[in-house]
Parts: structure tokens; C-alpha cells; sequence
């Protein structure tokens, strides 16, 4: 009886450490995203910038679903906005960019970017 007891204390001791560690890999890889998107957040915010010409201070929504390939470049798969000259802005200022110090090949994601009121605000991204 007693050996059982031995053999039992440490399966169990080992199958409680195998489900403490599934917390920590999840909360770091959660990070991970987080920064992704911050990241991706200040490369799309250089790149378009804010087109005065076209808004005049008007706050408009854009989606955009891109992908990045083995090259870092991204390629626009669809832009969705009722405003069609900022349309052409974004794939104009995104479409085969190189995205510089990131590594992001075979990524694609879609983002809502809203350009608010004038070009002092900073553009609101959702992911």
C-alpha cells in the first residue's frame, strides 16, 4: 500500500505542474499579439498619415483586409469606405509597402481605421 501511495504523490504532483504551466503560455503569446498590433498600428499610421485634402476636417471610417508576404510587402486585398477618393488614398499610401523592422510575412489581417476630425489627431485602429 505504501508503494502505491509513493508511485500515486508524484503523478499527481506532475499532473498539476503540466496544467499551472497552460496559464503562462497563454498570457505571453496574448502580449505578443498586443505589441503586433501596436506595432502594425505605428507602421499604418506613418505610412497614411492623415489626407486633409480629402476629409477637411470630416471623420470617415475605412476597413482594410491586407495580407503581408514572404517579403514583408503588403498587398491590399479589399478596402471598404463610402468616401472613393480616400479609398485610392489608402491603397494608394499601403499597397506594396515594404513593412520595415517587423516581421510579418504570411500575416493578413483586417483593421478599421478611423480618420477623426483634423490631422493634430491621431487615426483610431481597431483590430
Amino acid at each position: 500500500m505504501r508503494n502505491v501511495a509513493l508511485i500515486i504523490a508524484p503523478l499527481f504532483l506532475l499532473s498539476t505542474a503540466a496544467f499551472a504551466g497552460e496559464g503562462t503560455g497563454t498570457k505571453k503569446s496574448h502580449k505578443k499579439v498586443e505589441t503586433t498590433n501596436s506595432h502594425l498600428t505605428d507602421k499604418f499610421s506613418t505610412m497614411l498619415g492623415y489626407p486633409s485634402y480629402i476629409l477637411d476636417g470630416a471623420t470617415e471610417t475605412v476597413m482594410i483586409s491586407y495580407s503581408v508576404d514572404e517579403n514583408n510587402i503588403i498587398h491590399v486585398q479589399e478596402i471598404s469606405s463610402s468616401n472613393a477618393e480616400l479609398k485610392k488614398y489608402v491603397l494608394k499610401h499601403l499597397e506594396g509597402k515594404k513593412m520595415k523592422n517587423m516581421q510579418m510575412e504570411g500575416k493578413s489581417g483586417v483593421v478599421k481605421v478611423q480618420f477623426s476630425g483634423t490631422k493634430r489627431q491621431k487615426l483610431n485602429f481597431q483590430f
